[in-house]
């Protein structure tokens, strides 16, 4: 287990970065675990992870939310 410092912003909304300490095994699971702590609608954003002692290996994502897509009912047709 290693400590990442871990950012996370909205794109749109909020432009200030929350910083977070996080101990987790790699990058992607200290971003899982801020991400997953955030209330639903506010997941959706950027992230980004360094380990605290090596921030020149920072790891970024962004994640959007899914796109709803409404389904067409098409009549059967015989």
């Amino acid at each position: 287990m290693r400590n990442f410092v871990v950012a996370a912003w909205e794109r749109r909304r909020h432009r200030e970065r929350e910083l977070h300490q996080v101990t987790a095994e790699t990058a992607e699971h200290a971003i899982v675990a801020v991400a997953s702590s955030r209330p639903l609608e506010e997941q959706p954003g950027v992230y980004e992870a360094w380990p605290a002692e090596r921030p020149e290996l920072n790891l970024r994502i962004t994640y959007a939310a899914p796109r709803r897509r409404q389904l067409r009912l098409q009549p059967e047709t015989e």
